[in-house]
């Protein structure tokens, strides 16, 4: 569900829904909503929140009403993530970034829950695995720049790389 709020804090990102004082903890894909700033009307999915679901314990941007469509977008690519939602959006591919031919391997984890990432990283880097790179499904948060598992391992060098597949979107490597 939609709901208008006034951003109250850029960093972190806090929102107050309109006719509330509360202050909620919210999370903006930049690339695809562009920034927001203290002041901005927003759009959020309050949704999850409400519902108590997941780890995050935050609303969604969908839109920032005061900066407008200020998202990067992109005129040369031509795979569509989120097909035929509001916020479809075309990304890279690794074979056209790449090329197609084969590159050296890597182990890959594959693992049944996104929270099984950072235990079976360092399990693999305890056993002498390697480097090893994740591709990320559309089994829980579908962007790839949400994760701070990934971020923390991709610093420690835990994991050397970073796909999305499916539905998820804006895996780097």
């Amino acid at each position: 569900k939609l709901r208008r709020a006034k951003v109250v804090s850029a960093e972190p990102l806090e929102i107050s829904l309109d006719g509330s004082d509360e202050i909620r903890k919210a999370w903006a894909d930049e690339t695809m909503v562009g920034p927001c700033e203290t002041g901005d009307d927003v759009v959020v999915n309050v949704e999850a929140l409400d519902l108590g679901l997941g780890s995050g314990g935050f609303d969604v941007v969908h839109v920032n009403l005061t900066r407008g469509l200020a998202g990067e977008g992109s005129a040369s690519e031509h795979v569509m993530k989120l097909n035929y939602t509001s916020l479809q959006h075309p990304v890279g591919t690794i074979e056209r970034e790449t090329g197609t031919g084969p590159g050296d391997p890597v182990p890959v984890l594959a693992i049944g829950l996104h929270g099984h990432l950072a235990p079976a990283a360092w399990a693999a880097a305890e056993n002498g695995a390697g480097e090893i790179g994740y591709i990320q499904t559309g089994g829980g948060a579908l962007p790839g720049a949400f994760s701070r598992d990934v971020k923390t391992l991709l610093d420690r060098g835990l994991l050397v790389g970073h796909v999305t597949a499916g539905p998820a979107y804006g895996g780097k490597d």
